[in-house]
């Protein structure tokens, strides 16, 4: 498992551009490694919506306000079917004041997984800044409060305070995460080590 896990690290220092690294960069992904494996840990007390149904399981937080995590949506899209993945989508409320409404519009809605397609396909990128087409919720239930609260403080409790995260166990069994919307070509070398 140990020479498994070394091989995977330094595959992936290859791929994210860092080959012959200096130790520092290493420990750096190590601890980052370490931060999904606690994400993980803690992922049964977030609330999510899923996407696809292949055995390749991918958690992502993300906000409806946020053009990154919408950038990282449309390049996941087209691999669910092609790289067996199940994608968990998380919705956080965090980045502009409409954010907490539309996580609130899609959790509520009757069918979440549609709402959530509606507000990134029709994504908007404006002079006002960018945002999620679809509108905040008129009412947050408690329980919905509760889901968010609870899905902003997984992400929270690991000091992670941007999004989207995507975490993952990976194929040498250890937790795996990155943030941002890495390059398509980066972004499908990274989802082969989905366990």
């Amino acid at each position: 498992m140990l020479k498994q896990s070394r091989n995977l690290l330094v595959s992936v220092l290859c791929i994210i551009g860092l080959q012959g690294a200096p130790q520092v960069q290493a420990e750096s992904l190590a601890k980052s490694r370490a931060t999904a494996g606690q994400l993980l840990d803690n992922i049964d007390q977030a609330t999510w919506l899923t996407e696809g149904d292949g055995k390749h399981i991918v958690y992502i937080f993300f906000d409806p306000d946020c053009p990154y995590c919408h950038k990282l949506y449309e390049s996941l899209r087209p691999l669910i079917g092609e790289m067996a993945l199940q994608l968990r989508w998380i919705p956080v409320g965090m980045l502009a004041a409409t954010s907490p409404g539309k996580a609130a519009a899609i959790l509520q809605a009757a069918n979440p997984l549609d709402a959530f397609h509606k507000n990134e396909d029709n994504f908007n990128f404006s002079d006002s800044g960018p945002g999620g087409a679809i509108a905040p919720a008129a009412n947050m239930t408690d329980k919905t409060r509760l889901d968010l609260a609870a899905n902003l403080s997984v992400l929270q409790e690991q000091n992670l305070f941007a999004v989207p995260v995507a975490v993952f166990q990976a194929s040498d069994g250890q937790g795996f995460m990155f943030q941002g919307a890495p390059p398509d070509k980066t972004l499908r070398q990274l989802l082969q080590y989905v366990q």
